[in-house]
């Protein structure tokens, strides 16, 4: 039984630790852990305290899904997220099913990928982290209010590539017990490439700003001209975020699939193949008939760097086979039906098949490029398929506003043939 002088020393550090917090946005985490030395032993000995209601009523709106030291870590995240300048207002949330919902990412000048939400009875699993960790501060802010207040237990990469990644260790900083689940080859692809592709996007990024400078001074309507100071300003706040990142591994894989059994649904993690990486894994809730795909399916015309494209259309007509209604792609609108899987793996299909042709014939890239036309493409031209995929690059890509629709498509194509010819040699 505690004394009373020992309950009002307790109290008086609480007093302590919540004035330290309601100061966050100006205060680092080691700040509030030197204020309060106290927090480490409080967090692991006195959890009752957040379950009897004690850090509701001490934060208020502050987070209250996590354990309290995950709450100062947060908070301490969210300040320095916002100190770099970058948009807070990332996502739209959509409600998919019962417990599950796509977080829609708009237009940035630096990608975010879309994230997809499945509420389970007392956590969250997020599929993907996008390419920064302002945008996971800003989701999981925006969760919190239009989802549910629990913590993420788990945070799955559906594949290696940075617009998908590079949030996963601010997951990490601000659930101490999540799990980042991956494939296998995923998880080997971000050891050996996930600096080099950081430091590539850095760079990338920091090269940039002189031909936007450029395009800026040149810009003629006032369209034209807040697009590229929009794009000057987030190009600058992804450098100084991005400062002293360092990638963070997953910790657990799968080279089949993964079952979650809780009691909301099951959530199966599948890896069939290799597509659009060498580890592409998709999330499928059964009970719920949804899949969250990655980059494997999705809106945009396929980004194909690390592909397979011999592989690519078999896994996806793989997935197709499972029983689902609803699609939560890596990038663009969710899907309705499974109509995208049999369009991408046409186009990848046809669009393979001419390169290797040109190819074994003993043309180049380049001269491919100049022959191989969209209007020459049946998988295009068949449903719709390349008029939507205008749209969808239009309204969710901080695209060029002068570039038309047949050029936004034009120049897909060409950069995927470019992809394939130099993928088929690819083991």
């Amino acid at each position: 039984m505690r004394t009373p002088k020992a309950r009002d020393r307790r109290m008086a550090n609480w007093v302590c630790f919540s004035a330290a917090v309601k100061q966050a946005p100006q205060v680092s985490l080691m700040h509030l852990l030197s204020t309060c030395p106290f927090l480490i032993h409080y967090c692991v000995l006195e959890d009752r305290m957040i379950r009897r209601g004690f850090l509701k009523n001490m934060l208020g709106a502050a987070w209250t899904g996590g354990t309290l030291l995950e709450q100062a870590v947060f908070r301490a995240t969210q300040a320095r997220a916002q100190s770099a300048g970058a948009p807070t207002s990332l996502f739209a949330i959509e409600k998919v099913a019962d417990g599950i919902y796509a977080a829609i990412a708009k237009p940035t000048a630096l990608i975010n990928c879309n994230a997809a939400i499945f509420e389970n009875s007392s956590d969250l699993l997020i599929v993907d982290t996008h390419s920064k960790p302002s945008a996971v501060v800003a989701l999981v802010s925006q969760l919190k209010k239009e989802v549910a207040a629990k913590p993420v237990r788990y945070i799955v990469n559906s594949h290696f590539h940075w617009d998908h990644t590079q949030g996963s260790p601010t997951y990490r900083k601000i659930s101490l017990h999540a799990d980042i689940v991956s494939s296998v080859a995923t998880r080997r692809l971000l050891a050996e490439n996930g600096a080099a592709r950081l430091r590539a996007s850095v760079e990338d990024a920091r090269k940039s700003l002189d031909g936007l400078k450029v395009k800026l001074a040149a810009a003629k309507t006032p369209e034209a001209k807040a697009h590229f100071t929009t794009a000057i300003s987030e190009t600058n706040a992804y450098l100084r975020e991005m400062a002293n990142y360092a990638p963070e591994l997953p910790n657990v894989t799968t080279d089949g699939r993964l079952v979650i059994h809780d009691k909301a649904h099951e959530l199966h993690i599948v890896f069939s193949g290799r597509a659009h990486t060498a580890g592409d894994v998709a999330v499928f809730c059964p009970q719920k008939k949804v899949i969250a795909t990655g980059d494997a399916l999705h809106g945009f015309m396929p980004y194909m760097f690390d592909c397979y494209p011999r592989e690519w259309p078999a896994t996806l007509r793989g997935w197709a086979k499972m029983d689902f209604a609803h699609v939560i792609p890596g990038h663009a609108a969710v899907q309705h039906s499974k109509d995208r899987f049999t369009h991408m793996a046409g186009y990848i299909e046809e669009l393979t098949d001419a390169v290797v042709k040109g190819k074994d014939a003993g043309r180049t890239a380049e001269q491919l490029q100049q022959t191989i036309k969209p209007a020459s493409l049946k998988s295009l031209t068949r449903d719709g398929y390349g008029d939507f995929l205008g749209d969808s690059l239009r309204k969710y890509r901080f695209l060029d506003p002068a570039l038309s629709k047949a050029d936004i498509v034009s120049d897909g194509v060409k950069e995927n043939i470019a992809h394939i010819y130099g993928a088929l040699g690819r083991a």
